[in-house]
């Protein structure tokens, strides 16, 4: 009897590692030849820079001192050091050999060409809501982009984390593929907001905390997180910041990377205004609106003046509140350069 049961537990195990290899199986999409630089539209190539730039793949793809694009960037996590790959179009060691519909597997599903899933610190679980059309912009601008021969550092990630089909069993419970589905009661500005901001900015990587297993909690979007050291302030109503962050204050803020009330972009922040500030303004109006809608600061008539005023006028009472606050009717305010290292309070 028990050695039946012992067969049956084992017969259960082995058909279910057979069941999630077949779940976990994904074919080699076949290589190309490299595509020459001349046979993309030279408007779809601009648009394709555009949102690379809004994507931050430089930064991403670029190790310190490294040339553009060839990978080599250490993101370290909590599972180990992941390092990001050559996404140039050299045929070796880079993606010049990846075929339009590779390169869309990769962004929408999270696989590489080889067939083999791609860690999720590559943030396919924002890119799957790309159009098909943002896609193969991006697609023309990298594959118009000088080659480098460059080979990918080993990630450290221990074993058995390092089991790439095991990153099936990471999808199954926390990502959802599928394109950005439009809210019908949200202005289009809104929508636009949306798409970029939780698409191909991934402003969710950073902004939304992360469970055990480095998926980020979708139930708590936007609430901050830690980020490299530094804190992803949230960019929902539980902003601590006394002085609101209205519509303005964040469209100036990431057209400019300076706001009059909350200082200068730095650190891992520092990036997003430079990506954003090749979007056309319209884009950059439309992820502020986005936020302000997330924030309660588009429909609670707040403007960072009367804030201000308010604290000065709690300072002396004596409570403090408006230590270090600059009135509104000095000056202009805050007087950063522009700096990283000017960060005003």
């Amino acid at each position: 009897m028990l050695k039946r049961v012992l067969l049956g537990v084992v017969g259960v195990i082995v058909l279910g590692m057979i069941a999630f290899g077949v779940f976990a199986w994904r074919p080699a999409i076949g290589e190309v030849a490299p595509p020459a630089p001349g046979s993309f539209a030279p408007a779809l190539v601009a648009r394709g820079e555009v949102l690379a730039s809004a994507g931050y793949c430089a930064s991403c793809h670029t190790a310190k001192g490294g040339k553009p694009l060839a990978g080599g960037y250490a993101m370290a996590t909590q599972f180990g050091t992941i390092y990001s790959t050559n996404i140039t179009p050299d045929p070796d060691t880079g993606i010049g050999t990846w075929s339009e519909p590779a390169f869309r597997r990769a962004m929408h599903e999270g696989v590489s060409r080889n067939g083999a899933h791609l860690f999720p610190a590559f943030p396919y679980d924002h890119f799957t809501k790309l159009t098909d059309g943002d896609v193969a912009a991006l697609y023309a601008y990298l594959m118009t982009r000088a080659p480098v021969r460059q080979d990918a550092s080993d990630n450290t990630v221990p074993f058995p984390l390092n089991i790439r089909a095991l990153q099936a069993g990471w999808k199954l419970l926390f990502f959802k593929p599928g394109r950005f589905q439009a809210e019908p009661a949200q202005s289009a500005a809104w929508n636009r907001g949306a798409y970029l901001a939780e698409g191909i900015s991934h402003c969710g990587a950073c902004h939304t905390p992360r469970g055990m297993l480095g998926a980020e909690i979708k139930d708590r979007p936007y609430a901050g997180a830690p980020i490299d050291g530094w804190i992803a302030p949230p960019l929902d109503k539980t902003n601590p910041s006394p002085v609101p962050w209205t519509q303005a204050e964040l469209l100036a803020y990431l057209g400019t990377g300076i706001s009059r009330y909350h200082g200068t972009a730095a650190g891992p922040m520092g990036a997003v205004p430079r990506g954003l500030s090749h979007l056309p303004a319209a884009d950059i109006a439309a992820i502020a609106t986005y936020f302000a809608s997330r924030n309660g600061s588009a429909t609670a008539g707040a403007t960072g003046d009367a804030a201000v005023a308010k604290a000065l006028v709690a300072d002396k009472i004596g409570t403090g509140l408006g230590s270090g606050l600059i009135d509104p009717k000095e000056e202009d305010g805050c007087e950063c350069d522009g700096s990283e290292e000017d960060v005003c309070a």
